[in-house]
């Protein structure tokens, strides 16, 4: 019933712009019909992976030659995890958050989709150290999160992230990145900033100023 009631109101509409937005990125900076094989780390996808599985579809209806993968990594219990991996296509396998710092493998990609928030914005090592591991196995890196511009926007991003997260029991932040801070943070990492994508909307016209350009962004750094 929750699941049908997020997806009547937000119609999967976001998971779409952000699906055409991270193919065109990946399309960019990697020759994909050269490519035997292109790995895509996701980063706390999620218990309904709705955007990972788009992704894989389309890139692979599309280079039919090329194998994509998709390694996904949240705070799964093996009983989510053995059903995930049932009723997903062989291309996308589900990880414990844990088992990323074992890894023995590269990645062509990350993805960060709506995460860092969510580890603190305020939390400073905790949210270095995990960007720093990413960082070190991952190729290009795909950011998309939030810009608050002060009181009124912060409380407009803490309810989109209450109605957004609360069914899942994902914790709510009350800060978010600005610019600034942004640009802080990547250069403490370090990583070097190739594109800022900051004028899409994500919603449908009927959620106003929830719909507002400059509260989201897509960032490729590597």
């Amino acid at each position: 019933m929750k699941n049908k009631l997020r997806n009547f109101l937000l119609r999967d509409f976001r998971e779409e712009v952000l699906c055409k937005i991270i193919i065109q990125e990946i399309e960019k900076l990697e020759d994909l019909k050269n490519k035997k094989l292109i790995k895509i780390l996701d980063y706390g996808s999620g218990y309904s992976p709705v955007l990972i599985k788009k992704i894989v579809n389309k890139l692979s209806k599309k280079y039919k030659n090329t194998i994509f993968k998709a390694y996904c990594f949240d705070y799964y219990s093996n009983e989510h995890i053995s059903l995930l991996n049932k009723n997903n296509s062989t291309k996308i396998k589900f990880f414990n958050i844990k088992k990323l710092k074992s890894i023995k493998m590269n990645f062509n990609f990350c993805l960060i989709v709506d995460v860092l928030h969510h580890i603190g914005i305020n939390k400073g090592n905790k949210i270095y150290k995990t960007t720093r591991m990413l960082k070190k196995i991952c190729k290009f890196i795909i950011i998309k999160d939030h810009f608050q511009y002060g009181f009124f926007s912060n409380l407009i991003l803490v309810l989109m992230d209450f109605f957004g997260n609360y069914f899942d029991g994902v914790k709510i932040p009350n800060l978010y990145f600005d610019k600034e801070s942004y640009k802080k943070f990547l250069k403490k990492i370090p990583l070097k900033e190739i594109r800022s994508i900051n004028n899409k909307k994500y919603y449908k016209w009927y959620w106003l100023y929830i719909n507002n350009k400059k509260l989201q962004f897509v960032s490729i750094v590597k």
